[in-house]
């Protein structure tokens, strides 16, 4: 009973209105992409669980760069797919460099297992460049409507954790 995937992605405070019966706003997100994967699971849609494994894998809004995103405790997925992905953090985060590639070699590996293309993720950006000298702002982003590739392609914002081979 989830409002809207746009909620899980929101800080906690302001996730409250769409977290439908999800009781722990904290795991919002998580819940969200396990429903996308089950459902894209038993319509045997793979581009649909490989897109549930991105989502799974996007940073939830912190309101302050250089804050780690919180991670769900309090249940856990029931896709084994979606459990093994983190979230992508902050880049300012302290060790963020090495989760986050961490992180995107996963959701390969996953995408791999469920017969998806593995290179799918080096097209899906999961973070904007953020700055660590801006402690109270949300470092460098956009939010352009009528930037049809979307502004973090054509403001070169991106951030590429891995390369592809």
């Amino acid at each position: 009973n989830i409002q809207d995937s746009a909620f899980g992605l929101l800080g906690s405070s302001a996730a409250v209105p769409g977290q439908g019966s999800t009781t722990d706003t904290d795991c919002l997100h998580q819940a969200t992409a396990d429903q996308a994967f089950t459902n894209a699971k038993d319509a045997g849609d793979s581009d649909g669980m490989a897109n549930a494994l991105i989502y799974a894998a996007f940073k939830r809004n912190t309101g302050k760069v250089e804050l780690t995103s919180v991670l769900c405790t309090a249940i856990n997925a029931t896709n084994p797919e979606i459990a093994a992905i983190p979230q992508h953090q902050d880049l300012a985060a302290p060790g963020a460099t090495a989760t986050n590639k961490g992180l995107t070699l996963e959701i390969a590996r996953q995408i791999a297992s469920i017969g998806a293309n593995p290179k799918k993720p080096s097209s899906q950006e999961l973070s904007f460049l953020e700055s660590s000298m801006k402690p109270t702002t949300t470092g460098q982003s956009c939010n352009m409507f009528d930037d049809e590739p979307g502004c973090i392609f054509t403001q070169n914002l991106s951030v590429k954790d891995t390369t592809t081979c």
